[in-house]
């Protein structure tokens, strides 16, 4: 025996039908396509001072606004550190880019691609065991037609301290 469909049912699935074909071409975003990373070398001598870069890339098609961005209202990407042994310099931000976007009347200063953040790590000469750095990558990432709510990756990395040189 033959089933058919009632006409009730076949109505409601040429509804679903038409709605699904009304949903937009491309869904919002699910989220920012940014990542962090420290990089130091493995190890360093006593007394010596070495560098400490924070690389952060960010996907095809986003932004984040430069640390001295164009508006007061706009989130500054902000890079904090901090280490268990020596000092650390002031984190030397990069050159950013100007780029004109459909939502801003003007070019707004950004970053985009792969950026590197740059601090010097001063050990003390008597320093022994390890030396870690924390700290975090501050920033608020856009594409051409949404902005993301800030957010905050945390960084970490250790340094092997060798003898005084």
């Amino acid at each position: 025996m033959k089933r058919t469909t009632s006409s009730p049912v076949r109505l409601a699935m040429a509804i679903l039908g038409a709605l699904a074909s009304l949903a937009p071409a491309s869904p919002p975003a699910d989220g920012p396509d940014v990542r962090a990373r420290v990089l130091t070398p493995a190890k360093a001598a006593a007394g010596s001072k070495i560098a400490v870069t924070v690389e952060m890339e960010i996907g095809p098609s986003w932004h984040v606004n430069s640390h001295t961005p164009s508006e007061k209202y706009l989130i500054p990407t902000e890079v904090k550190l901090a280490t268990s042994a020596g000092t650390l310099s002031e984190v030397r931000y990069p050159k950013d880019i100007e780029k004109k976007f459909s939502f801003s009347d003007k070019p707004l200063r950004v970053y985009a691609g792969t950026v590197r953040f740059e601090s010097d790590l001063t050990l003390p000469a008597g320093a022994t065991g390890d030396a870690s750095i924390t700290g975090q990558l501050s920033y608020q990432a856009c594409n051409e037609t949404q902005c993301f709510a800030p957010a905050k990756i945390p960084l970490e990395t250790r340094v092997s301290i060798a003898g005084s040189r």
